[in-house]
């Protein structure tokens, strides 16, 4: 049977009166119980039991399943088998009542032009719903009305997109807190002042034992100027104190027609080229690196304390209040043959290889093959990764990252700045255009959900420094992401890349420096163990050849 809307408006006045009744003890929402309520409190009849579950099913859906039943209900469920009515939407019921009785859900939308825009989620979410339950009988205005209203919703809602998280801004609390702040000092470009500071403090015969000019310590340069303080003007000896000067060295070989020298204070042939090269003079102010040591310690503890005001340990280690990060380690090793299941998990991972880039280098390079059957599987399970590519081995790079099992995740770059601070303009690689900055892929592994992100940027311009240094902002970049006690790797490393709290491998490094106990147990067993079996090969050789 085909029940009318209109047969419907008994049920639903029964249900509002009931309110929650039906639901408690002593009926429990039992069908086979207010089947009879309802015929006793209305006009409506059922014959049958199948009768009412139809009633039932057909109301059900036509109030958008406003009654929910602890199983399924069909009409041909047996009696004793009913399902309960376990959960009432009164909401939904009232709707329909109001919509049945010919009034409209709401009242009309007043005009936006009168009306605050929304201020949070929920508003927005009230405009929609709203929209949504508009009677088929709504005017226009009705319409343009919620256009409105939605249009200062979007704007609101996509400005709330675009803010930060509360964990990007916190995060980025800590770091500052956390990070020390390095002295940042103007460069003096006043050719009176460069050129009387280099008169007074370098071009001086007595430093021909320093072996040359460039080489000369920085404090006997100082105290020159120092001595000479009498004939310096005021304004000369503050420049000097608060600036970076580029004093000019002049050599009998120097001739200053030609310009500078393109390389600077990376020029191999120093006591040789007639280019002009520069001496650094930093400031002579006492800078934070010379602070005493009760005084860093004193701001150390004030930055402890500021983050302990902080009250945001996501992504901490729980002993990092009280433990220290561990000294630097490295092993001196042929990566190639490293077993890496010995060195364990980490955090995350650099690698500079030495990429073999048709050129003469004064070290050895990698060949693309060796690089791509690294086991670099076995050093992470979830993580991030950052690969040190030249221009020509970047898709080089982008394989071997996707076959180790990452995701290229971003990209960084470090613009080379000379030693007078300006962009490089004559590096030493290139085929067709000189390469003045250099790429860093960096890849992701599994779902580090720990990382703390949006912290850094993705260029960070620094000067060059000896071959293959790399800038020391991008270890700081790093351990900002993955925090200072977490495990960290270099691979390819050097001995100017060795840091508290970071393992480094490589075949330029001196002997081996361990301090977790069991990297250094597994260590000492690999070595054992390659020994006990090159000796042995050994003794077979020499007894075969008896």
């Amino acid at each position: 049977m085909i029940y009318e809307l209109k047969d419907f408006i008994p049920f639903i006045e029964f249900i509002l009166n009931q309110d929650n009744k039906i639901l408690d003890t002593p009926i429990y929402g039992q069908l086979w119980i207010i089947g009879p309520l309802i015929q006793e409190s209305s006009n409506l009849k059922f014959t049958t039991t199948k009768d009412f579950l139809d009633y039932i099913i057909q109301f059900n859906t036509i109030s958008g399943y406003s009654l929910e039943f602890s199983g399924d209900l069909n009409n041909s469920i047996n009696i004793k088998h009913l399902p309960r009515l376990a959960c009432i939407n009164f909401e939904g019921i009232l709707m329909l009542q109001k919509r049945l009785k010919g009034k409209q859900t709401f009242s009309q939308i007043p005009n936006s032009k009168n009306r605050n825009p929304p201020t949070n989620l929920l508003q927005i979410l009230e405009i929609s719903s709203k929209h949504e339950m508009l009677p088929y009988s709504s005017t226009n205005n009705d319409s343009s009305n919620f256009s409105s209203e939605l249009s200062l919703g979007v704007e609101f809602l996509q400005e709330l997109i675009n803010k930060p998280t509360a964990r990007t801004i916190l995060n980025k609390q800590k770091a500052r807190l956390r990070t020390i702040e390095k002295p940042f000092h103007s460069i003096c470009n006043d050719h009176n002042h460069i050129n009387l500071l280099a008169t007074v403090g370098l071009n001086k015969k007595e430093y021909s034992h320093f072996g040359s000019k460039q080489t000369t310590p920085v404090d006997v340069v100082r105290q020159r100027i120092l001595k000479c303080r009498n004939i310096l003007s005021n304004d000369v000896y503050k420049c000097a104190q608060d600036k970076i000067h580029f004093l000019p060295i002049i050599n009998n070989h120097t001739d200053l027609n030609l310009g500078d020298c393109s390389y600077l204070d990376t020029c191999h042939k120093l006591k040789s080229c007639r280019y002009l090269h520069y001496y650094t003079l930093a400031p002579m102010k006492k800078e934070q690196s010379q602070v005493s040591e009760g005084q860093q310690q004193q701001q150390q503890q004030q930055r402890q304390i500021k983050l302990q005001g902080l009250e945001y340990t996501s992504g901490d280690c729980f002993s990092e209040s009280f433990r220290e990060p561990l000294p630097p380690q490295w092993i001196n090793c042929d990566v190639r043959c490293l077993p890496f299941s010995i060195l364990g998990k980490f955090a995350a991972i650099i690698s500079d290889p030495a990429w073999d880039i048709h050129m003469s280098l004064p070290y050895g390079t990698c060949k693309d093959d060796e690089l791509l059957s690294l086991p670099m599987h076995e050093l992470q399970d979830e993580g991030i990764i950052m690969l040190w590519v030249t221009g020509r081995s970047i898709e080089i790079g982008r394989r071997a990252l996707l076959k180790w099992g990452y995701q290229i995740y971003d990209e960084m770059i470090w613009i080379k700045l000379n030693q007078l601070r300006r962009t490089i303009v004559t590096g030493r690689t290139g085929h067709w255009l000189n390469h003045s900055k250099e790429h860093l892929l960096v890849g992701l592994k599994g779902n580090p959900t720990w990382i703390n992100k949006k912290i850094d940027t993705d260029v960070v311009v620094s000067p060059t420094r000896e071959t293959s240094r790399k800038p020391d902002e991008f270890y700081d970049i790093v351990e900002r992401l993955v925090g200072t006690h977490s495990r960290k790797l270099e691979i390819f490393g050097r001995d100017h890349n060795t840091r508290p709290g970071w393992l480094t491998i490589g075949n330029q490094l001196q002997g081996v420096s361990l301090f977790e106990p069991e990297l250094k147990y597994k260590y000492e067993l690999y070595k054992q163990t390659t020994t006990g079996a090159t000796a042995a090969t050994t003794t077979s050789s020499g007894g075969g050849g008896k």
